[in-house]
């Protein structure tokens, strides 16, 4: 019944994440939108590590090579409400959004070969920026945006040998982002906004490679490596120019102009993950993962209003984190089978504005409870962290995220019993 019940939830909301706001950020104004990085809930809370890990309750989103140690059916829903303190040299503002991180199932096909496949997030857009006074000879620009892509994915993991697994992850990306540029002058008879609609559609490939090393009976050695080649992405943009009044409630249009096409690629060089960790069977683990990827280029004529005054440059992140379980099989204390996880992670996210690198640095801990007959958990946790830094140009973004996931584990395909 609980099974029904959840693939239910999350049917329903994988259909909304399609429409949801998934971001509030200034710096989401750039480009397409600030990434979501493809982690579990589990693995993010562990500062974003996970591509050395192989679990058979979990899912890993990380490295599809993990997905080979699946031993059961393992539904997965993750969410996360994020809230935002904004700073710049003489203001401060406050923001709250939640939305739906990923619905995902993973299950076994027999020894050897883990499946799991879903939706997630990709990237998010959600900003307002102003620029200037109505006063002024320029007047005032409003810059507003919002959406996203998503990705729909599918990956298979396989152990060759015992120790060593490979896996592959294809995913479409898809998702629709809208900019919207806003002019008012106290000398103008009417408003001037200028919206676009940014269609995007590509597709990413991952290849995983996964290997784990027994020491004695308990402690075990774990390796990960993944390469994740972004297609290029492609953009297809409408705008179309209007008059009339404008304001954040309602807008009252005089004249529409002709729409005007533009296109454009987002290419993406590959992404290299390395992940090493070392830790007891069901008892604890420590991992260091380290990620970076050559720049982001951009061609054509779309998004080229986003592309202002930012220069794109290799990114890099490396993180730290694991997990504590006291005792996992306790029959007398539920908080001893309860994983206690935490992490930190700095990241170099790869763009420069106006002279200035914009980098994150975030620690997260958090706890796995336990459900049923000890095949599922509701995992949930805390991310804190500071992004940018606040100049007469640039703002400071403190974030502190809330971050929940199911993860409910299943048998399937059991074999009948005759009595």
């Amino acid at each position: 019944m609980i099974d029904k019940i959840f693939l239910f939830f999350a049917l329903l909301f994988s259909l909304n994440m399609l429409a949801q706001k998934q971001q509030v950020s200034p710096y989401s104004f750039f480009g397409i939108g600030n990434s979501f990085p493809s982690k579990t809930v589990e693995e993010s809370l562990m500062g974003s590590v996970g591509a050395s890990l192989s679990d058979p309750l979990r899912l890993n989103f990380s490295n599809p090579a993990g997905l080979s140690s699946l031993r059961f059916t393992t539904y997965a829903m993750g969410a996360l409400n994020s809230q935002t303190s904004l700073s710049d040299e003489t203001s401060n503002q406050n923001s709250s959004v939640f939305s739906l991180s990923y619905v995902a199932l993973g299950f076994p096909v027999g020894k050897r070969i883990g499946v799991s496949g879903g939706l997630r997030t990709r990237t998010g857009v959600g900003y307002t920026l102003k620029e200037g006074e109505v006063s002024t000879e320029q007047g005032l620009y409003t810059y507003e945006g919002e959406g996203g892509t998503n990705s729909l994915f599918l990956g298979l993991g396989y152990r060759l040998f015992k120790g060593f697994s490979v896996g592959i992850e294809g995913a479409y990306v898809f998702g629709t982002i809208d900019n919207t540029i806003t002019q008012q002058q106290e000398d103008l008879q009417y408003d001037i906004r200028l919206r676009t609609e940014n269609v995007l559609r590509g597709f990413d490939t991952k290849l995983g490679f996964s290997y784990q090393k027994m020491f004695s009976k308990k402690h075990t050695l774990g390796a990960g490596l993944v390469f994740q080649k972004k297609k290029d992405i492609s953009v297809s943009a409408t705008s179309q120019l209007y008059n009339g009044f404008f304001s954040e409630l309602s807008e009252s249009i005089v004249k529409t102009l002709e729409e005007e096409p533009a296109s454009g690629i987002v290419k993406s060089p590959i992404n290299t993950t390395f992940s090493i960790g070392y830790g007891a069977l069901q008892k604890w683990n420590a991992s260091f993962e380290v990620s970076f990827q050559e720049a982001l280029r951009f061609s054509g004529d779309a998004l080229q209003n986003n592309l202002r005054k930012v220069n794109y440059n290799d990114s890099k992140r490396i993180s730290f984190g694991g997990y504590y379980i006291p005792k996992y099989n306790s029959l007398t204390s539920y908080f001893s089978r309860v994983t206690y996880m935490a992490g930190i992670k700095y990241e170099d996210l790869g763009i420069q504005i106006e002279g200035t690198q914009i980098k994150d640095f975030g620690i997260s801990f958090g706890v796995g409870l336990p459900m049923g007959r000890g095949l599922s958990n509701f995992n949930i946790g805390v991310e804190y962290g500071k992004k940018g830094e606040a100049t007469s140009s640039l703002v400071e973004e403190k974030y502190v995220n809330l971050k929940m996931s199911f993860s409910l584990g299943d048998r399937w395909f059991k074999k009948r019993k005759i009595d």
